[in-house]
């Protein structure tokens, strides 16, 4: 009884074409715009490589028929030129290396941009918020009784070189009670028209504890006025209306002088 040994089925027929279950372009794009960076060169290589023993049938397999092959899809083949090759497809995914990376450098760029926008924005606050400060500060000074004495300094340095004219209250001649009551009155710090009335209306001080504004008085009763500027060499310097024939000036103090406080003056 012989026996008959049968060939494996398998051996002679012809194996089915088989598309790629993934497309091996869109996972690498896929890898990405997750990570922002490619998984690796060696993945891309072992994708290469078994993307195309899977595309190509073996050498001594039969001829598939396209019956078979529209069959055997599972999912939809890779939109890959036909003629691409491994080298053609690194080149692809360096040129979205290079894409990826524009687009970093682009973000970042917009984001140094917004963030120098926003310091600027706060420090413009800021500036616009001290000046506003300043602003308060210089007007609140200016309504102060130091503030008001130095507007009165200020005014009556201006008419120095005007002349001593016995009576006059200005505004281009002066005496010496004329030039103080106008200077302060400017300055909004009202005061009696002649000197031994403002020698009355202000408290009087120590000599040495008189400041730059206060008013320096002579004779009892008083006969003269001038205004306090400044300690030099130890010798007080004065602002005044000297005497008919002069003109306004600075000079050092006349003897004999006492003080009244205008930054004690009610």
């Amino acid at each position: 009884m012989s026996k008959s040994v049968s060939s494996p089925a398998h051996r002679g027929s012809p194996r089915p074409f088989r598309a790629p279950n993934v497309s091996i372009a869109r996972t690498i794009a896929g890898s990405i715009s997750s990570h922002g960076k490619l998984v690796g060169r060696i993945t891309l290589a072992s994708g290469i490589a078994a993307g195309a023993l899977v595309a190509m049938p073996a050498a001594n397999a039969a001829p598939v028929s396209q019956e078979t092959v529209e069959s055997a899809k599972v999912v939809e083949a890779p939109t890959l030129e036909a003629s691409a090759t491994p080298a053609t497809m690194l080149t692809d995914i360096q040129q979205l290396e290079r894409a990826v990376e524009m687009q970093q450098r682009k973000a970042e760029a917009a984001r140094k941009a917004a963030e120098a926008k926003r310091k600027a924005a706060i420090a413009a606050k800021k500036a616009a918020e001290a000046k506003k400060k300043a602003e308060a500060e210089a007007k609140a000074y200016a309504a102060s009784q130091q503030g008001k004495i130095d507007r009165a300094i200020s005014v009556a340095s201006q008419q120095i070189g005007d002349p001593y004219v016995w009576g006059a209250t200005g505004p281009s001649s002066f005496d010496c009670s004329g030039l103080t009551q106008y200077a302060f009155g400017a300055a909004g710090i009202e005061l009696p028209r002649v000197s031994r009335d403002q020698a009355a209306a202000l408290p009087t001080v120590p000599n040495d504890q008189i400041q730059r504004g206060d008013l320096m008085f002579w004779g009892s009763p008083v006969y003269h006025v001038g205004i306090f500027l400044r300690w030099e060499n130890g010798q007080a310097i004065m602002l005044h209306a000297p005497k008919p024939g002069a003109a306004v000036r600075e000079e050092a103090a006349w003897d004999g002088w006492f003080a009244g406080s205008t930054h004690r003056a009610a």
